[in-house]
């Protein structure tokens, strides 16, 4: 078995182990974990801010103030976190730029419901359409390699941005990886 691909199995092992643990102590200890929402949270506090409120920093699609740039709904860009985001639309994708540095499920969920609103994505089957949720899941799997992979990685840059189209609907980290190398 090639050696790079079995230190990339036990590193997702692994960080599936931490996030379980992460999940378990984070329902025990959820009401030590609130945070005031007077305060200003930073850029770095937000990913703790994320992962002890579930809820998220949106309400609706409207909250990311989707603007299309170039009058033909290709070009976008959104507002989150005080971030400004690109998103391009090409026949069934949606390319995000940086997508990784979103993080809480619930708020990419409902920004793909918003990018779904302009223009649905075709499910693997080419019949059917994508939902926000499994769009949400397949950036998810996109954040978590990008989390897990080595800086020097040539894998790495191509995570930290995520194309959601049809045919990575319902595939895991390691079955994009597949996907990709094979």
């Amino acid at each position: 078995m090639n050696k790079k691909f079995l230190f990339f199995c036990i590193a997702i092992i692994t960080v599936i182990i931490i996030l379980i643990s992460l999940s378990k102590s984070n329902k025990s200890d959820s009401t030590q974990n609130t945070i005031n929402t007077t305060e200003t949270i930073s850029s770095e506090d937000l990913t703790v801010a994320e992962k002890s409120n579930g809820n998220g920093l949106l309400n609706s699609t409207s909250d990311i103030d989707l603007k299309d740039l170039d009058g033909n709904e290709k070009k976008f860009e959104f507002t989150y976190n005080h971030q400004t985001f690109s998103a391009t639309y090409s026949k069934d994708n949606w390319h995000i730029v940086n997508s990784y540095k979103i993080k809480n499920q619930n708020d990419i969920t409902i920004i793909c419901q918003a990018l779904i609103d302009i223009h649905p994505i075709h499910s693997a089957d080419m019949v059917l359409y994508r939902t926000a949720e499994d769009m949400a899941y397949e950036w998810l799997q996109h954040n978590l390699a990008y989390e897990i992979l080595p800086d020097d990685n040539p894998w790495k840059k191509h995570a930290k941005d995520v194309d959601l189209d049809p045919k990575d609907q319902g595939k895991s980290m390691l079955e994009i990886y597949r996907s990709r190398t094979n």
